[in-house]
């Protein structure tokens, strides 16, 4: 559990995994965080319906699988267990323990909250949903994902509890895509399924992109129903000015609608 918990908070990068009331398997990345000794994420307001969803799972993954934060011939890992969620619509918590891990390990973080006139200014960045891992239950190893184009995380979902993977891929362009499965890991079982990655642009996570590709596993197969986000292996380019402030502006109204919303008590 220590290792986890020194992985987890010497990371940049990490994934939560779960599987909804339906049945499906879902994925985000976010930035690692620690409240003390509990590892957590504090999320913006505009993910809240997805982390009121995640908030019923039975049980969550949490993963750190991206080479850069692991280093050179370093295992992955993933720790499973039940999730508290606690709304802080106020910022106290996030502002009073989490603001400077996030400053450090997000840098765009710094462009919002960094100073107090910052944070009057983007008051809708500092209310946050913090998802938190008290105990986690089991922990696993996972094979780091050195190469954001081929390696990714497959999660299957045929239970109520996410079955975490890292698999390799020859890319995204049919309508089935075959994992190879490492050695060491059990085969894929038949199911409901994600394959999920992320990639971003060092250091500074101007551009910080995932896809996933949801659909239905089959022997070492995931036969696709239908796909979200850019094309693995892109090359992330640096956003133009007109793009960073239409991005800005679409992420200050999806925080303060969702706001208004709990505020509510929606």
């Amino acid at each position: 559990m220590r290792c986890f918990r020194s992985t987890w908070r010497e990371a940049l990068t990490a994934e939560l995994c779960w599987v909804d009331g339906t049945g499906r398997p879902r994925v985000i990345a976010a930035t690692p965080l620690s409240d003390g000794d509990t590892p957590c994420v504090a999320l913006p307001y505009s993910w809240l319906a997805l982390v009121r969803e995640l908030s019923r799972a039975e049980e969550v993954g949490f993963s750190v699988t991206d080479g850069r934060s692991l280093g050179e011939g370093a295992d992955g890992i993933v720790a499973h267990g039940p999730v508290r969620v606690r709304e802080d619509l106020a910022g106290e918590s996030f502002l009073h323990g989490l603001l400077e891990q996030e400053l450090f390990k997000y840098p765009p973080s710094r462009l919002l909250a960094d100073s107090v006139i910052s944070r009057r200014e983007n008051w809708w960045w500092t209310p946050r949903l913090i998802v938190e891992m008290p105990s986690p239950e089991r922990v696993r190893k996972l094979v780091a994902r050195v190469d954001p184009a081929r390696h990714v995380l497959a999660v299957g979902g045929d239970s109520a509890r996410p079955e975490v993977t890292t698999v390799s891929i020859d890319g995204l362009s049919a309508d089935r895509v075959k994992c190879s499965t490492p050695a060491e890991s059990e085969p894929l079982r038949a199911g409901s399924g994600v394959l999920f990655a992320h990639d971003y642009t060092a250091s500074d996570f101007e551009r910080w992109e995932s896809w996933r590709a949801f659909g239905w596993f089959s022997g070492d197969e995931l036969l696709i129903e239908h796909r979200e986000g850019g094309v693995p292996g892109r090359h992330l380019a640096p956003l133009g000015l007109l793009e960073r402030i239409r991005r800005r502006h679409r992420l200050a109204k999806e925080c303060r609608r969702a706001i208004v919303v709990a505020e509510r008590g929606g």
